[in-house]
């Protein structure tokens, strides 16, 4: 009984010990672009540096345009202690928002908010040869789409091949 108590007295002790250095929650280093800044040109992509490598699970970032519309496109890129996400068309001249909330290292959720002003209204968000991103988002779905069904029809093919040159028992 003694030795029960022991194991659970230093159980709990160092248990107590190792929450001090858990309790250290990444914190925000810089954000680009800058919180409060005001600028011409708008950006093509937000950008969050932390004192700290951020989990990818969780990790949402929006960039709300002064109307509202979430302008964040594209999925967020999470690399050791910086998070990026690309924004689309800024066609808004006015205050934009940025909200996110990332998961640091120790599973501590964290959210961030700040703004920068945009002087000059963008322009819509093109790709390759001025075709609008939308389209070519479409076109890489249809893509996806038509990949996936090859993938299918072989692997049902192979699937027919093999039960059909079982020899009967």
């Amino acid at each position: 009984m003694r030795r029960l108590i022991a194991i659970l007295v230093a159980s709990l002790f160092t248990l107590v010990v190792s929450t001090g250095v858990a309790a250290a929650h990444a914190k925000l280093e810089s954000m680009t672009p800058v919180d409060g800044s005001s600028m011409a040109a708008p950006p093509t992509k937000v950008i969050l540096t932390f004192n700290e490598p951020i989990g990818s699970n969780g990790t949402q970032v929006q960039v709300k345009a002064p109307s509202g519309t979430n302008v964040a496109n594209g999925d967020v890129q999470v690399v050791d202690n910086t998070v990026t996400q690309p924004v689309g068309a800024m066609i808004e001249a006015g205050k934009y928002t940025i909200e996110a909330r990332v998961v640091s290292a120790d599973g501590h959720p964290i959210t961030i908010t700040g703004s920068f002003t945009v002087t000059h209204a963008g322009h819509p968000a093109t790709g390759p040869a001025g075709t609008p991103a939308a389209a070519q988002d479409s076109n890489s779905n249809v893509v996806t789409i038509v990949a996936m069904c090859l993938v299918m029809l072989v692997v049902v093919a192979l699937a027919i091949v093999i039960v059909r040159r079982r020899p009967a028992s």
